[in-house]
């Protein structure tokens, strides 16, 4: 009986083993029966970018069949549909995604039992180029464009619009994109019509849309001159043989470092001349003969650069009346030529000039008094200076030169420290006549100041540390007078009378 219990138990036990392997199999059969993700290459990437994908573990019901028909889904959506190619299990088809999403696709004729994972469509990149003339003529209107791109080898359209914006960052125009004219491609252009000279920056900013990225261009930059060129020549239209003329050449853009060479028919009548800092150069010359001819500019920058201009003007034969020279003092009138002025030592003054041609007037000293510009100054007490305006003449008119005598005469002095002005003062009150120190007048004079007549009222008293003062000592008129000695031939002699009522 013991021995027939204990082989029940082992073929229970047994028979539980059994049970448990055969489950072990059966759950192994059942992992592996899961369908696997198809192995897929090439499914995914960028909006309008061609793709060339391959499927494989296909299999059809028809014998030989070597073609499937692919239907592309973007977010559900199908796509038109396309052929791929069956090579054994292999099947290769080429489409291209229209827009973002996640992308999948079915097979009508062909089927796998593995399942076909989805594919990220991604937004495309852009590049966004502004294109502008290098130069532009004032109150002209020029084509600025703008060009929007997809990264290659998208073949997507960009939609949406760009904006036009200059160096300060201000909105010059907003535009519509519209489509072409490469793949891939869309343009704007805007119109600009430069009213002032100098150089003008502009940068275009896509906005993007929801298959292609923003993108902003480079700057890009325009020189707007008088001509639309580089360099603009100014001269007389009509010029007169043997009268100078001033021809003056711009460079543009302003500040330009470099020089200019002048030409007439082709050959040069000047040396290269440097260009200011406005980048200007001129350059006198006197026609010798009559009739048309072809005036010429060029430059060459610092850099490298170079350009060149050209007009046509005309040369009359004939002489040419000199020009007139008006000088005119403020204040005072104008000098006649050939006119004596008699002007006080220690004066300064400058000149209203001005010549029927049009062309600066430059002034000349021979004697002692200074020059510069159209300023005067008459710092000698005695003494002529010789004062000579000159114009090199213009249009119609011969270069002139106009004399004037200056006789200097002694000058007024004048307190280098101004006391308080006549008035009423309290009693006890210190009245200030000079500083501490220096000269009292300005030529240099000592000036010596007293009390007159003023009965104890008040007193000068000179303090240790240079200065004059007026002490109030009692009520009634306080008379003070200071006298600065004159100096010969250069100043005269100087009074001055101050009046305090001491209350």
């Amino acid at each position: 009986m013991t021995s027939s219990r204990f082989s029940g138990r082992r073929i229970g036990a047994l028979a539980t083993r059994t049970a448990a392997a055969s489950a072990l199999v059966l759950g192994a059969v059942g992992l592996a029966s899961a369908p696997a993700q198809a192995a897929v290459t090439g499914f995914g990437g960028a909006v309008g970018v061609l793709q060339t994908v391959t499927v494989t573990d296909v299999t059809t019901s028809g014998v030989g069949q070597s073609t499937c028909t692919v239907t592309p889904t973007i977010n559900g959506v199908a796509q038109a549909s396309t052929s791929g190619t069956l090579q054994g299990t292999t099947l290769t088809f080429q489409w291209t995604p229209a827009n973002v999403g996640a992308a999948t696709f079915s097979m009508s004729d062909c089927t796998t039992t593995s399942i076909i994972p989805a594919a990220s469509i991604t937004q495309v990149t852009t590049t966004t180029i502004i294109s502008t003339p290098n130069t532009a003529p004032l109150n002209q209107a020029v084509r600025v464009n703008i060009t929007v791109q997809s990264a290659s080898p998208s073949t997507y359209t960009p939609t949406g619009q760009v904006v036009v914006r200059n160096a300060n960052g201000a909105v010059l125009s907003t535009m519509g994109l519209t489509p072409g004219p490469g793949v891939g491609q869309s343009f704007a252009y805007y119109w600009w019509t430069p009213t002032a000279a100098g150089t003008f920056f502009f940068v275009a900013t896509y906005n993007g849309d929801s298959n292609a990225t923003t993108s902003v261009s480079p700057q890009d930059t325009v020189i707007a001159t008088p001509s639309g060129n580089t360099i603009s020549l100014s001269a007389p239209a009509t010029m007169t043989q043997g009268v100078p003329v001033q021809l003056t050449a711009t460079v543009f853009p302003s500040g330009t470092q470099g020089s200019v060479g002048f030409t007439v028919n082709g050959q040069p009548i000047s040396a290269s001349v440097p260009l200011n800092a406005q980048g200007q150069a001129s350059f006198t010359w006197t026609p010798t003969a009559a009739g048309q001819i072809t005036l010429g500019a060029s430059y060459m920058t610092s850099q490298g650069g170079s350009g060149s201009t050209s007009e046509r003007v005309t040369v009359v034969a004939g002489a040419a009346a000199k020009d007139t020279i008006s000088l005119t003092q403020p204040g005072v009138g104008p000098w006649n030529p050939n006119g004596v002025y008699t002007v006080p030592n220690g004066t300064t003054f400058t000149f209203q000039a001005s010549t029927q041609s049009g062309s600066p007037v430059t002034l000349s000293d021979t004697g002692p008094c200074q020059v510069n510009g159209l300023t005067l100054t008459v710092d000698v007490g005695s003494g002529q200076c010789n004062l000579v305006a000159s114009s090199p003449g213009g249009p119609g008119y011969a270069a002139n030169q106009q004399g004037y005598t200056v006789v200097a005469s002694p000058g007024t002095q004048a307190l280098t420290f101004q006391p308080p002005a006549s008035s009423r003062v309290n009693r006890g009150r210190n009245i200030r006549l000079e500083a501490n120190g220096g000269s009292d007048t300005n030529a240099g004079q000592a000036v010596n100041w007293r009390a007159i007549n003023s009965g104890g009222v008040c007193r000068v008293t000179f303090p240790a540390n240079g200065s004059v003062i007026v002490r109030t000592t009692g009520a009634g008129t306080c008379q003070i007078r200071g006298i600065a000695q004159a100096v010969p031939g250069q100043w005269n002699r100087m009074v001055v009378n101050y009046t305090y009522r001491v209350r």
